[in-house]
């Protein structure tokens, strides 16, 4: 579920918070009444530990490491993390 506003409740956006995440966490503002929200420091941890994560796991762990591992990574599991990762982003009023 999408973050909502802590004044008003009104929800954020997907595209919102995938722009923040784009604009090295740019702070989100309300559609509704306007307050600006910050990204929390624990967002921040989580989603880089999502995005390098896998490619991490995928690169050194892999029997039969080379660039086919690492195309694999960029190309499908850096996008699906992509897509969820607005759902999982927390932040608070600046």
């Amino acid at each position: 579920m999408m973050q909502q506003c802590e004044i008003c409740h009104t929800s954020f956006t997907w595209k919102q918070i995938s722009k923040s995440l784009w604009l090295a966490y740019k702070p989100v503002l309300c559609p509704n009444c306007g307050r600006r929200h910050k990204i929390q420091f624990l967002s921040r941890l989580l989603a880089s530990l999502m995005i390098v994560g896998p490619l991490f796991v995928l690169n050194s762990l892999s029997p039969f490491a080379g660039t086919g591992n690492f195309i694999f990574s960029v190309l499908i599991v850096v996008p699906a993390v992509l897509l969820v990762l607005p759902y999982m982003m927390r932040y608070r009023l600046a």
